[in-house]
């Protein structure tokens, strides 16, 4: 596995976090996540359970080590919140929680705007 594969899965992965969290899920069990990512996203659809299975255990890894998640028995959870922004050089759009560093995941620029919605 790449490095590229594991900054894709973790854009995937932290996007699905900021979906729940907004519906209101505070905590996802270990075991469903990479059957719930590839149900999820067309991008994974025809992609292998155990391979992504794999990448997704170095993604938490990093995820816990950075703290925006913690893992409670079978349980991932967002440590304190999550927002949505995009950098204001590369246009990358990130999800960053909120006792991580506010810096592009993309390109380490800190002009990071909030993400604006839909209307």
């Amino acid at each position: 596995m790449s490095k590229i594969e594991i900054n894709e899965i973790e854009w995937y992965f932290r996007d699905f976090l900021f979906k729940n969290h907004n519906r209101g899920v505070s905590q996802l069990q270990l075991k469903t996540i990479p059957n719930n990512m590839i149900e999820t996203y067309l991008r994974y659809r025809n992609a292998d359970l155990g391979h992504i299975s794999s990448i997704l255990e170095i993604v938490l890894q990093n995820l816990i080590s950075s703290k925006f998640i913690e893992r409670r028995d079978n349980f991932v959870a967002i440590r304190d919140g999550i927002s949505r922004l995009q950098c204001s050089k590369c246009y990358y759009v990130c999800y960053l929680g909120n006792l991580e560093s506010k810096i592009c995941l993309r390109c380490q620029s800190t002009e990071l705007d909030t993400f604006k919605k839909k209307h």
